[in-house]
């Protein structure tokens, strides 16, 4: 499994698994509950979407043309 991008918030991670998913990709999400626990701060609590390996340079891509296409247009 490859991490294709954390998150600071759970439903961001949601809307983009929601776009893989559509798109055909298996996917989860990694760590959302360990946002909740406040006695290790330093500690890596990123909201992880991961895919598998052979998906990964895909699921970049939706991710990335999602971010395009939602981009404002001067």
């Amino acid at each position: 499994m490859k991490t294709v991008k954390e998150y600071p918030e759970l439903m961001p991670a949601e809307i983009d698994r929601s776009l893989l998913e559509a798109e055909g990709i298996m996917c989860d999400i990694l760590n959302q509950n360990l946002l909740y626990i406040s006695y290790a701060p330093c500690a890596d609590f990123a909201i992880k979407l991961v895919v598998a390996d052979e998906d990964y340079n895909r699921a970049l891509s939706i991710l990335n043309a999602t971010i395009v296409e939602d981009s404002p247009q001067e």
